[in-house]
């Protein structure tokens, strides 16, 4: 199958991190890929199993540049057009109305915007997204098709102890600190200074623990208590901010748990990658962690807000090492089992396939 992807974003976040997951496992399989997006873009940049095929655009709303990409891909030969990010589901939707090009879309959010109700279909990480495009976008139930993301799994890390230890020194942190790490634009959203009220309560008994922060900061201020946090010297001496890091993944093993108090997530890829990671996660129930982490199991799925749960949970992966590994493990095996990469991308090639046969 001949697959054009298109792409708004143009940094590394959960939503560029995803397709490039997506388009490798693809390539794998087989299928050939067209890239649209910036040819600087961070996925762009990648490696790929395969060479793939590319239209470098700023996504302008502009009629002569809609025009010009969708000649180049309907020349390419694409069989079926799936967007990624706002930018690309509006040339999306041109295309679908247009052309009636067979054209999907991933919804990586939960926004209201017009182009979801013209999509031949609507991809959606867990059932939360999926209800919200149904409600809130007009899609309908026949053309949500709720899919996981899912991650390719690598060989585990048989030097586990020693990678960790030297992320550790890289980072400037004790090696026999309790370390909680914190990945994703910091925002009002992704609620990291919930990270720093954890911290602040478990500093108390646990005066070895730290908190890396890992994430662009130009949205902190949209959190009242962010700074004023951050100034409480309980915090500053144990929390380490890092900003934005394009191999935040790399750091992962050098964590004790993945702490995500997002307020709202539809496939949150960080908590995926610690799991492969075989790193425990704590995290706020929303999106795709509701229906994969099983309390207490494969790690701490907790209801919204409620940070005395978090700090529980954390407590009791520092006061029992043996839980903590356990769990990690578990969490890996709990993401090959229900994200397996060949299961999914057959069930989003499904997807491809009902548009594609409609549309001829």
């Amino acid at each position: 199958m001949k697959i054009t992807h298109i792409v708004s974003h143009v940094g590394k976040n959960g939503v560029s991190s995803s397709c490039r997951t997506l388009i490798a496992a693809q390539m794998r399989r087989g299928h050939e890929i067209l890239l649209v997006g910036r040819s600087r873009s961070w996925l762009a940049a990648q490696e790929f199993p395969a060479p793939f095929a590319s239209i470098d655009t700023r996504l302008e709303t502009r009629p002569s540049e809609i025009r010009r990409v969708g000649y180049a891909i309907r020349d390419w030969g694409s069989d079926v057009i799936h967007c990624h990010g706002s930018r690309a589901n509006k040339y999306g939707m041109v295309y679908r109305i247009a052309a009636d090009a067979a054209v999907v879309t991933t919804a990586h959010s939960r926004h209201v915007q017009i182009p979801f109700a013209f999509f031949k279909a609507v991809i959606a990480p867990s059932r939360q997204t999926a209800d919200f495009h149904n409600r809130f976008n007009l899609v309908r139930r026949s053309k949500l098709h709720v899919i996981p993301h899912f991650m390719t799994l690598e060989a585990a890390d048989e030097t586990g102890e020693a990678t960790a230890s030297a992320i550790r020194a890289e980072l400037g942190i004790p090696e026999d600190a309790f370390v909680i790490g914190m990945i994703g634009s910091v925002c009002r959203r992704k609620n990291q200074v919930d990270g720093l009220r954890i911290l602040r309560a478990l500093a108390e008994r646990h005066p070895d623990v730290r908190l890396v922060v890992i994430g662009t900061l130009q949205h902190a201020a949209e959190m009242p208590d962010w700074q004023r946090l951050l100034n409480d010297p309980q915090i500053a001496d144990r929390t380490i901010i890092c900003g934005h890091r394009n191999d935040a993944e790399r750091l992962l093993p050098g964590f004790d748990v993945l702490l995500s108090t997002s307020k709202q997530e539809e496939g949150p890829i960080v908590v995926l990658e610690a799991m492969a990671a075989s790193v425990p996660v704590v995290a706020y129930k929303t999106g795709q962690a509701i229906e994969l982490i099983r309390n207490g199991i494969d790690g701490y799925a907790l209801d919204m807000l409620d940070r005395d749960a978090a700090q529980a949970a954390i407590e009791g992966l520092i006061d029992d090492s043996e839980r903590a590994r356990r769990i990690g493990a578990s969490g890996r095996k709990r993401l090959e089992t229900q994200c397996d990469e060949d299961t999914i991308s057959a069930q989003i090639e499904s997807v491809y396939a009902t548009v594609a046969g409609a549309a001829a």
